[in-house]
């Protein structure tokens, strides 16, 4: 049980620096002109935020409540619906797809492993 937890505890750590190395890239890739550059860069806030936001989906998804998903998805929705930017839009869709994927791959692993 001990190696179990180090094998999934790896794959989670890898999982989520490949996600930031992905976010970082998505990231250069939507740069805009300086002057609003600022507000969709990488931050460490926004990587807490998917932390987070990812736990919540793991626990829920562990615990047997998979209309989470569609809870998250409306407020996610609910929370960008003002912002206008083609741009933005794409990059924060692409962003919670690869989002919600690591949660349901976390969940599967946790599941297989430890639960």
């Amino acid at each position: 049980m001990h190696r179990a937890w180090i094998h999934v505890g790896l794959i989670i750590v890898v999982c989520e620096l490949l996600a930031a190395l992905v976010f970082y890239l998505l990231a250069r890739w939507n740069a805009k002109p300086p002057e609003v550059r600022r507000s969709s860069r990488l931050t460490w806030r926004g990587l807490f935020k998917g932390w987070v936001e990812r736990a919540f989906l793991v626990y829920a998804l562990i615990s047997g409540y998979p209309q989470a998903l569609t809870f998250f998805a409306a407020l996610k929705i609910a929370t960008r619906i003002k912002d206008d930017d083609r741009i933005t839009n794409d990059f924060y869709l692409i962003g919670n797809i690869l989002s919600v994927c690591l949660a349901i791959l976390y969940s599967q692993v946790l599941s297989k492993y430890l639960v």
